[in-house]
């Protein structure tokens, strides 16, 4: 019993060491903790960097860097705050900074450590900068060229149960003119807006949208805006049958095809906008002479013109039987 008791007694004087044994490392870990991060250090860190406001009567002939290089001196917990807010931060080079003189020279550079600005104010924290690389940004200029483009809206929308488009998006303005390098500008057919989401869309809207150029390109080639007017025309939607004939095509000269029925019957979605003013006239349904060897008994019926802003719920026929004639 008293073994017994003396080997309790050993094992919690034993575990209250391990313990008192583990809090001193934490302490001294802690410790050290505090004196590292109170240290001076000098440290590299890389910084992007952003142009505008690029001539638009030239076109850039080199590429500019996209990031600097920069020696700083700060205690370890700056430069750990840095670390973590360095990816969120980018320099802004304006161009418009530069003397009118300078903007009409072909090639020019610009002293780095002086257009950068204060590093301590990017960062919201005091650090010395010792150097930076490159320390000196060269531009290269070449004569400009335009080209107008169409303008894409990026749209994402979910409409609401019993509406859709009433009309097609109206972009303002629907094209952009671009500057730049001619090489540069014949890879570039149009230009996109930026994503537009929107969910359970059940009026009109308008709505601002920003160009987004691919980022290759967005430092090289200028713009003639940056944003666009767009109108998203919303309507309420409603069902409408519409008879509509049946056209044949491809028929070989001296031979008549007729179908049976002459006319199909199309079951469709359209705005109560257009409801009254939907005519069979702006729909063209066709049968291929063609397609009779695939199709021995039924020829398939194809939609090939529709008016905008409408959906096609149902055709009905799909097939027609078909008689061919001699005249």
């Amino acid at each position: 019993m008293k073994n017994k008791l003396y080997i309790r007694i050993k094992r919690i004087l034993l575990n209250k060491k391990i313990v008192a044994f583990l809090i001193c490392i934490v302490i001294a870990s802690f410790l050290w903790i505090i004196n590292a991060l109170n240290r001076t250090y000098t440290k590299t860190i890389a910084v992007p960097l952003k142009f505008i406001n690029l001539p638009k009567n030239k076109a850039l002939s080199s590429e500019l860097p996209k990031y600097i290089q920069a020696d700083v001196k700060a205690s370890g917990a700056k430069l750990l705050f840095i670390d973590f807010k360095k990816n969120e931060k980018e320099i802004i080079i304006d161009l418009n900074n530069l003397s009118s003189k300078q903007l009409k020279l072909n090639n020019l550079s610009i002293n780095t450590a002086l257009s950068i600005g204060n590093l301590s104010k990017l960062f919201n924290t005091e650090i010395e900068l010792i150097k930076v690389k490159p320390d000196s940004i060269y531009f290269s200029f070449g004569r400009s060229y335009q080209k107008i483009v169409p303008v894409i809206a990026d749209l994402q929308i979910d409409f609401d149960t019993l509406y859709n488009y009433g009309d097609k998006v109206k972009i303002s303005p629907s094209s952009l003119t671009l500057f730049g390098d001619s090489l540069l500008l014949s890879s570039i057919d149009e230009v996109k807006t930026e994503k537009i989401v929107l969910n359970n869309l059940n009026k009109t809207i308008n709505q601002k949208a920003t160009i987004v150029l691919p980022e290759e390109f967005e430092e090289r080639i200028g713009i003639s805006q940056k944003e666009v007017n767009l109108d998203i025309n919303v309507d309420k939607f409603t069902e409408l049958n519409l008879d509509v004939p049946i056209e044949t095509i491809k028929v070989p000269k001296g031979y008549e095809l007729k179908t049976f029925p002459d006319k199909i019957n199309l079951h469709i979605k359209v705005g109560l906008l257009e409801y009254d003013s939907l005519r069979p006239e702006q729909f063209r349904v066709l049968v291929d002479y063609s397609d009779i060897p695939k199709n021995k008994n039924k020829l398939p019926v194809k939609i090939d013109q529709q008016t905008d802003n409408v959906k096609i719920i149902k055709i009905i026929p799909q097939k027609v039987e078909y008689l061919i004639k001699k005249q």
